[in-house]
């Protein structure tokens, strides 16, 4: 397995692993695959390209694309210190091998190197019990619980809010 910055070149296989994931997981993602499947390959090259301020880390087993996790930071000055990890996923069938705490580490790391940032957010669904068990084993901790966070086909979900000091 292998772990880098997704590019360009990526867009297909994330489009692809995106669909998959709000398909395999609808209450860990604020996107519908109807809002998703409709945009562009060219608008999905748009938003993986690697930025100062965002990119998508990816997971390969070979040239397979099977897990993403991206980084957001805040652009305003004087939120600037903050960034967010969002839609983190690995497929089903690549779960239980530390492919999403091998992902989260390598963001980890990344991060160290960028200037001023001092905290990092995430939040999880609150069934989600093994990541949020992932994200407590790397020091992220809850500060707050969102109720009815997500509505789906009539049925509410929570979202546990969590923060790292970096």
């Amino acid at each position: 397995m292998s772990i880098r910055i997704l590019g360009y070149k990526d867009a297909t296989q994330y489009k692809d692993l995106r669909l998959q994931a709000i398909n395999d997981s609808p209450t860990s993602f604020c996107s519908s695959y109807e809002q998703e499947e409709i945009y562009t390959l060219q608008e999905t090259e748009h938003n993986i390209r690697p930025q100062t301020d965002q990119f998508t880390l990816g997971a390969f087993d070979g040239q397979q694309l099977i897990g993403m996790v991206t980084f957001k930071r805040e652009t305003n000055a004087k939120l600037n210190h903050k960034g967010r990890v969002m839609e983190m996923y690995v497929s089903p069938d690549m779960r239980n091998k530390g492919i999403g705490r091998a992902m989260l580490e390598e963001l980890l790391r990344l991060l160290k190197e960028s200037e001023g940032l001092e905290q990092l957010y995430l939040s999880v669904e609150s069934t989600n019990i093994q990541v949020l068990e992932l994200c407590k084993s790397l020091e992220f901790n809850q500060y707050a619980t969102e109720k009815r966070a997500i509505k789906i086909d009539g049925n509410y979900y929570d979202e546990l809010w969590m923060v790292k000091n970096l």
